[in-house]
């Protein structure tokens, strides 16, 4: 029997939660907090899948951005009064570039000040790495909608490109292993093969999906009624960002509106698509749980209160999964849909 595993969609709702967190700016200690919370969470839930790899791959991304962010700081910024710590070799620039300085005096505030940026854009990177490394990207695609099945098929091809691209390489590393071949050699000069190859085998997984039923066959009336509503959603969506960002009433409203009209033509457009599914994902009180602490925690940090209360009740909220989210299976999952 196979073990269960986490919806995705939970999975994605705590990752995002986490971002959402983060980017509201909680403060050094709750930025901290959730890096731990997400490394804690990730090695303690994820799968020998080649995906979970992505927790490693986002942790070195987001040093580089933060590096990037600290040296940008230091060297291109507004002036900040303060404390002088060291000074730079200052480059004139032209008039209209008034208020921008590269080099000059660097401040305590000004390094503090960048120091917290760049955290924020490692906790940002850290929370979607996090996200999939957990993930199981396959059982994901079969929870989309039945309207959704033509972008299905291209995120499987994109989805699947890194996992077959890693299987490609240990291939080759044991035919060579098997040939009594020790020495080493160089990687471009295998570079093409392998991605080549990788890529072809997710372009026939695509291909084999799409002709085992993951393809169109819906009654094309209700797909047009579907995507009415989802353009006119779109539309509604858009309007309440425009009001949101001019400060206008009314922005609460057309968000509410579009949403409700992306659930209904999700809904209708996925009707009218016929689709039977082997072993569907169940929607089960882990996942209520882990989308309710999701949902909690971004009202905590949106509450503006900041405080030692209110960066433990963060910490605990982003490391609820630890304890009621089921360990990844490692085992592959059958992700074919058939009419």
């Amino acid at each position: 029997m196979n073990q269960r595993s986490l919806h995705p969609f939970a999975w994605w709702a705590w990752g995002v939660g986490i971002a959402v967190t983060a980017s509201q700016s909680p403060g050094t200690p709750a930025l901290v907090l959730l890096c731990i919370s997400a490394a804690m969470v990730v090695y303690s839930k994820k799968s020998d899948q080649p995906w979970a790899k992505a927790f490693s791959i986002g942790v070195r991304l987001g040093l580089i951005a933060f590096l990037i962010r600290m040296i940008i700081g230091v060297t291109l910024s507004v002036p900040i009064p303060g404390n002088t710590l060291f000074t730079l070799p200052t480059l004139p620039l032209p008039d209209w570039m008034a208020g921008i300085r590269i080099g000059g005096p660097v401040t305590s505030e000004r390094l503090s000040i960048t120091a917290i940026e760049g955290l924020t854009f490692f906790t940002l990177i850290l929370a979607i790495a996090a996200a999939s490394a957990l993930a199981n990207p396959k059982q994901g695609l079969r929870a989309l909608p039945g309207v959704m099945h033509q972008a299905g098929v291209a995120l499987i091809i994109s989805t699947t490109l890194i996992p077959h691209f890693v299987t490609s390489i240990q291939r080759v590393k044991q035919a060579r292993r098997l040939r009594g071949d020790q020495q080493r050699i160089a990687f471009r000069k295998i570079a093409v093969p392998i991605f080549e190859d990788s890529l072809q085998r997710a372009i026939n997984l695509g291909a084999a999906m799409e002709s085992r039923g993951y393809g169109l066959h819906d009654s094309s009336t209700g797909r047009r009624f579907g995507s009415q509503i989802l353009l006119s959603s779109i539309v509604a969506i858009t309007i309440g960002i425009t009001l949101f960002l001019a400060a206008i009433e009314g922005a609460a409203i057309a968000f509410a509106l579009g949403t409700a009209l992306l659930v209904i033509g999700l809904f209708v457009a996925s009707k009218s698509t016929i689709r039977t599914r082997y072993r569907p994902q169940v929607w089960k009180g882990a996942e209520w749980i882990v989308l309710a602490t999701s949902i909690t925690l971004i009202s905590v940090v949106l509450l503006e209160n900041q405080s030692t209360l209110t960066t433990s009740a963060i910490f605990i909220l982003a490391i609820t999964p630890l304890f009621v989210a089921p360990k990844e299976s490692g085992l592959k999952n059958v992700i074919g849909v058939a009419h």
